[in-house]
């Protein structure tokens, strides 16, 4: 997993908006085409109905694929001439677990961090 290659990847809101529909496939994207050949690769959608959903062009949604995929976000399978995309939830868990760990702000700190601010060294501090 590599943190700066994931947060690059979602910082383009198609992209980030795709693994969010990624989520519940079934409920934004509706039943895929080769539902029945899809036994082994389940909760995934193809390009044609990603791209419909964003409103984009296919060129751009398989450049927005590639860099998710490159980023390790989605997983990819090829059926005929569709290709399929479904999360990596292994790869978003890990993700998860290292921005909690190493960003984001714990509640013991933030209390921590309240305790050493007052409203009046606050309101010194603002602008004129």
């Amino acid at each position: 997993m590599d943190p700066l290659r994931i947060l690059k990847a979602l910082s383009n809101p198609h992209r980030l908006s795709i693994i969010l529909w990624l989520k519940h496939p079934e409920r934004e994207f509706g039943v895929q085409e080769h539902t029945k050949a899809l036994i082994d690769f389940p909760h995934s959608v193809n390009v044609k109905s990603i791209q419909k959903r964003c409103g984009v062009s296919q060129s751009s949604v398989s450049t927005f694929m590639s860099i998710l995929e490159n980023a390790e976000l989605v997983k990819s399978r090829k059926i005929d001439q569709y290709t399929y995309y479904r999360r990596n939830e292994e790869v978003i868990r890990e993700f998860g677990d290292w921005y909690n760990k190493e960003v984001a702000i714990q509640n013991d700190k933030i209390e921590q961090l309240l305790e050493t601010v007052t409203i009046d060294s606050v309101i010194k501090d603002e602008p004129k």
